[in-house]
């Protein structure tokens, strides 16, 4: 019985294994955004101010926001009965201007040149939805982020990975491949 099923598993978990972001071509006004991998999850840094970045995450409220690392907190997240966490800081570049895992503490970043007024546009959006959410912040202990918990439900099939494939789409990004897992490839 388990023989049948493995194709299935097999055909819905490999097109996640990689996904593929391309940056818009034709940019009249270009501004860097950065996309950080942290192990599983990545991350969005957008333009903030003259020399700083906001980067944006996505997650299960205990396993996430409180740092609950146990099997019921897993369970809960994979499956969707979790609430969501949104986090948000701020992170200034290398004089270079660049956004490297030593800023971002994350595994590795990639910048990606988008329209200014995009990143504004999505920064502004997602400015709005963490101060809807401020009341119920948090700073996690393990890398100083702080969190919110979100009202948007988080589960296996809408994990932080496919809300940042999410922006990289509001930032007119090419997005192709199942974001079920955090390792992406810029293509350019």
């Amino acid at each position: 019985m388990a023989k049948k099923f493995l194709p299935v598993l097999l055909a819905v978990l490999l097109p996640g294994c990689a996904w593929t972001v391309r940056p818009p071509t034709a940019v009249a006004d270009p501004v860097p955004v950065w996309i950080s991998e942290y192990g599983k999850h990545c991350r969005v840094a957008v333009p903030s101010g003259h020399s700083t970045f906001t980067e944006y995450g996505f997650g299960e409220w205990n396993f996430y926001g409180r740092e609950k690392r146990g099997i019921f907190s897993i369970l809960r997240a994979g499956t969707g009965f979790g609430a969501g966490a949104f986090s948000r800081r701020e992170l200034v570049p290398a004089p270079d201007g660049t956004l490297g895992p030593w800023q971002t503490g994350g595994t590795r970043s990639e910048t990606l040149l988008v329209e200014r007024e995009r990143a504004e546009a999505l920064r502004t959006k997602l400015d709005a939805r963490w101060q809807s959410n401020q009341h119920t912040t948090r700073r996690r202990e393990i890398d100083g982020v702080v969190v919110s918990r979100d009202p948007a439900r988080y589960h296996v099939f809408r994990n932080s990975n496919h809300a940042t494939a999410g922006w990289l789409k509001e930032l007119g990004c090419d997005v192709r491949g199942f974001p079920l897992f955090s390792n992406f490839r810029v293509e350019r």
